[in-house]
């Protein structure tokens, strides 16, 4: 049975309503009545690390994993909207740097913190609308939350099986390379697995850590062949206040 958290989130921003993939069920509407058209829609893709081994123990469970005598997962979300609005705010290419500790327990928050990175690219109405996303996309009740500005690459080259993201002023980097399953000519895909609170994912692509590390805002994490995937995801909704 899936579990169900209420937490409230603000992301320096903005509110949430549930805890990861175990979210609630949509509401069903009256039968001949429309649904509303959402204020917001996105395609949004990652290149995306953790400190954990293949795959990701914290999509099975509310812990973090047990990591010598610490619990946590600390990780680099590094996604690119490929497409989307938010009311009349167009986001096609704006890039979001997500540095993040789920910390030791998801349905606390407890010892989790988060600091939310936007290229310099990303204009103040992209900002707005996307602290708003954000928020909905990943509410977490986390401990300690900050923001900052620098720029970064993102890159991922599908024929040399490398994907890179690396900030410009050094502090933060991802290198994933793709793994082959017994038909190297095809990737390892992971399916009918919930991305948060996105409505619709591509699967996981297992493309393992090569690389990740960031420093910012007091944190610091660097990790060698831990988990890491390439995902692109699906998610729309109403704005919130």
């Amino acid at each position: 049975m899936r579990r169900l958290f209420l937490v409230m989130l603000a992301l320096g921003f903005a509110a949430g309503i549930a805890l990861a993939q175990y979210g609630k069920p949509a509401e069903s509407k009256p039968v001949g009545q429309a649904a509303a058209k959402p204020d917001f829609e996105i395609t949004a893709s990652y290149i995306e690390a953790c400190s954990c081994d293949m795959f990701c123990p914290c999509y099975f469970n509310t812990r973090s994993t047990l990591h010598g005598m610490d619990q946590y997962c600390r990780a680099n979300l590094v996604l690119h909207v490929d497409k989307g609005y938010y009311k009349d705010v167009k986001l096609d290419g704006a890039k979001v740097w997500i540095a993040t500790d789920l910390g030791s327990n998801w349905s606390t928050g407890k010892d989790s913190w988060v600091v939310v990175n936007f290229d310099p690219s990303v204009t103040p109405g992209q900002k707005a609308a996307l602290n708003d996303i954000i928020g909905q996309l990943y509410p977490f009740k986390w401990e300690k939350m900050a923001g900052d500005t620098v720029a970064f690459s993102w890159n991922v080259d599908t024929k040399a099986g490398i994907a890179h993201a690396k900030m410009a002023n050094g502090k933060g980097e991802v290198v994933l390379e793709r793994s082959n399953g017994d038909n190297a000519t095809k990737e390892i895909v992971i399916q009918n697995l919930k991305y948060w609170m996105a409505q619709s994912n591509s699967g996981f692509r297992m493309w393992k850590t090569k690389h990740e590390a960031f420093e910012g805002q007091g944190h610091k994490f660097s990790y060698d062949g831990t988990n890491g995937f390439l995902i692109t995801i699906h998610f729309s909704g109403q704005a919130k206040p």
